[in-house]
């Protein structure tokens, strides 16, 4: 019995690919970027994918919000499609993908904040829009279990990032505050009309609750 070895795929910079009848063209290192997700095992120097006779590389996939998978590999930048319907389809193709860094900020992904309903609590607490919107721009920006615990780190992540929503758990407890100002590390105060403070989860059984700012002519913003 004999058998024939696949062809490896080339270590080629270029790549050509053809997602559903989209063509795009872009580099190995950009498809390699992100350790673990199909694109990089594709195209990892130890592959055995064969690509057609053309030199390009064919997915049986929707094409249209590919290129903001290529434009967020490329830059590590998340720019989204307009419409929830889009959304939702960009983020069956970053899990179809298992680029999981996507995910995370695609999705209101924390892993303290599990319960829906308290999820669904904490977005109703944020400032007035429509609670679709609110979901959408939410994105992670730091997870102390995965980035660590130095503060230096949380500003590099942080810092001048706008309205952010901070959920902390320590030990049952979960709780957290959300200020429309953005995180500085240059000290200081800051004038927040919407900032507030909550609890979530409390061990005690204690409802959740949001925290309301005091009067302005008060010392403290937090009653």
């Amino acid at each position: 019995m004999a058998f024939s070895k696949k062809p490896k795929v080339q270590n080629t910079a270029v790549v050509k690919l053809n997602i559903g009848g989209d063509c795009y063209t872009t580099s190995r290192p950009t498809l390699t970027k992100y350790p673990g997700t199909k694109l990089a095992d594709i195209f990892s120097p130890k592959s055995t994918t064969i690509r057609a006779e053309d030199c390009t590389f064919f997915f049986d996939r929707d094409g249209t919000h590919f290129k903001f998978i290529l434009n967020y590999l490329r830059t590590g930048k998340l720019t989204l499609p307009e419409g929830e319907t889009a959304l939702r389809q960009l983020q069956e193709e970053a899990d179809f993908y298992q680029i999981k860094a996507m995910l995370d900020e695609l999705e209101f992904n924390s892993e303290i904040l599990t319960n829906k309903e308290h999820r669904s609590l904490l977005l109703r607490w944020l400032p007035p829009q429509n609670t679709e919107n609110r979901r959408r721009s939410l994105r992670l920006l730091f997870r102390a279990s995965q980035d660590g615990f130095r503060a230096k780190t949380f500003h590099s992540k942080c810092d001048s990032k706008g309205p952010t929503p901070t959920i902390v758990q320590s030990g049952d407890y979960v709780f957290g505050g959300f200020t429309e100002e953005s995180w500085s590390s240059q000290g200081g105060y800051a004038t927040c009309t919407e900032a507030f403070l909550f609890s979530i989860v409390n061990p005690r059984g204690l409802e959740p609750t949001k925290m309301p700012l005091k009067q302005q002519d008060q010392q403290y913003a937090i009653y």
